[in-house]
């Protein structure tokens, strides 16, 4: 199914969110420090992946009823994920799994919205109710810009 023009600007931050995933097995695979890891979490969550979720909340999830399976689901889910990211501080000895299962959290969070969550709103919503989505996320919406560095992804940083 095409994505609905109305929630492109989500699915764009999903791909964002896919790589940072890869930025960690990536960073960890060069043997990164994990804490330099979990500095660019804590960058990328605040620059992108908590205003994404607080639009998702505040502008997608208000069409469904407070008890449909996909919100619950969703709300869920960004829990855990936030859970998953303030587990990461005050727990050196075990970030590295941390972070991997922090990847897994993510990647499967987004794999479900796209596949599932997505599709269920644009089949469920009007077009009148599509396009009211699609305006209060484009009124707020921020696309991510990368800018943090060093970009241990790319390179071993010793």
């Amino acid at each position: 199914m095409k994505r609905d023009v109305n929630l492109q600007p989500l699915s764009r931050d999903h791909h964002h969110g896919l790589l940072l995933g890869w930025k960690i097995r990536q960073g960890l695979k060069l043997m990164t420090d994990p804490e330099l890891i979990t500095d660019y979490v804590h960058y990328f969550s605040v620059k992108a992946l908590f205003p994404h979720f607080r639009e998702e909340e505040d502008f997608v999830l208000i069409f469904l009823d407070d008890n449909d399976s996909y919100k619950q689901r969703t709300l869920q889910e960004h829990a855990d994920i936030r859970g998953a990211i303030k587990k990461l501080t005050g727990n050196e000895g075990q970030v590295t799994g941390l972070l991997l299962e922090l990847a897994e959290l993510l990647e499967s969070h987004i794999r479900f919205e796209e596949r599932e969550l997505f599709p269920y709103m644009q089949e469920k919503l009007t077009a009148a109710q599509l396009e009211e989505m699609g305006r209060l996320i484009n009124d707020d919406h921020q696309p991510f810009v990368e800018d943090f560095q060093p970009e241990f992804w790319n390179t071993r940083v010793d």
